[in-house]
């Protein structure tokens, strides 16, 4: 009785697994071909954007990592953001609070008219926890090398010891 149930179960599994569909490409992007800009955002008409350093990531700072993450997305006319997504990072939780952040950024309020065509761009994180040095200062954190990209944000968290 035991091998007519195992019997069944077994032809039952092999039938769903022929029965599922084949694995798709993933979904291109109208955007996929535009060639990436670097330093848009150091244009004057941006330097009203309100951009803001990513969330220092709890895990990250308790274990007293630091890091980086570059994110990459499209710019469209109308000041709305696309296409949002890590090309670099150091860690999964650097990418994903920069990855957030990015659609955060006050896009609505910029005037119209900046763009007459979509642009894609990308953004540097680098995580950084204060120490007193000065190490987390812009101009030290442009030399690392770990994640490529020229428009920097620094996340600077603080360690915080128990005493």
């Amino acid at each position: 009785m035991k091998n007519a149930i195992l019997t069944v179960f077994a032809a039952g599994f092999i039938a769903a697994c022929g029965a599922t569909e084949p694995a798709t490409t993933p979904a291109t992007s109208e955007y996929d071909q535009l060639p990436l800009s670097t330093d848009v955002l150091a244009m004057p008409e941006w330097q009203a954007l309100e951009r803001f350093p990513a969330r220092y990531p709890k895990k990250e700072a308790m274990a007293a990592n630091t890091g980086c993450a570059t994110v990459e997305y499209v710019i469209k006319p109308d000041n709305t953001v696309t296409d949002i997504r890590v090309v670099e990072s150091s860690s999964r939780y650097f990418a994903k609070e920069a990855e957030q952040v990015v659609a955060k950024w006050k896009w609505s309020a910029m005037p119209a008219g900046i763009l007459d065509k979509p642009v894609k761009t990308q953004t540097r994180f680098e995580f950084c926890l204060e120490d007193g040095s000065g190490q987390c200062q812009l101009e030290t954190l442009a030399s690392k090398t770990e994640c490529s990209g020229s428009d920097i944000i620094a996340s600077v968290g603080m360690r915080v010891s128990r005493g």
